[in-house]
């Protein structure tokens, strides 16, 4: 498999967007290149993502746009890899409006596994890219349960949208 990429930087630290002929297949935020990069090669260990900053520049500052609250509706294409039920969870995520969020129970529901809210939280947290597949819509009944990127990411990702949130902690804040 073929896989190009490009780092960048945002309000949230660094991002590394991953893509494939088929379109995004990895979004990673985190405190520097070597770490994303890393995070990249280990996830894709049987491929050789090459570096491209010049063919993804384009594709950077959409991923950018939308950490920064724009064109957060607007389709891109993915190239998602994940379990079957992985998959429909994602799918179902990408169906939640911008400025809105849904609980992990309304989302088993939604997919026809009532029971497997825990399941759809593990199916979050597995999101190869995140922001673009707005697993930080996805809360918890009694408040906004966790987030892989840290929960002050997901906080700001909702308040870009428009949703109130009521931050866990002082850090919350931080990048």
């Amino acid at each position: 498999m073929e896989i190009t990429y490009t780092t960048g930087d945002c309000l949230l630290g660094k991002f590394l967007v991953a893509t494939t002929r088929k379109g995004i297949c990895m979004i990673v935020i985190g405190k520097s290149d070597a770490g994303l990069e890393q995070r990249l090669f280990d996830s894709f260990s049987d491929a050789e993502p090459r570096r491209n900053d010049r063919s993804l520049a384009a594709t950077r500052r959409i991923v950018e746009r939308r950490i920064n609250g724009r064109d957060l509706d607007r389709k891109l294409p993915l190239d998602l890899h994940g379990t079957p039920f992985q998959l429909a969870v994602w799918k179902e995520m990408l169906r939640i409006p911008a400025g809105r969020t849904k609980s992990y129970a309304e989302v088993a529901r939604a997919i026809g596994r009532p029971s497997a809210y825990r399941a759809v939280a593990q199916a979050c947290g597995a999101n190869p890219v995140p922001v673009i597949v707005p697993c930080h819509r996805v809360v918890a009944s009694n408040g906004l349960g966790g987030y892989t990127g840290g929960i002050h990411r997901k906080v700001h990702l909702l308040e870009v949208e428009g949703v109130k949130t009521r931050r866990p902690s002082s850090d919350a804040r931080r990048p």
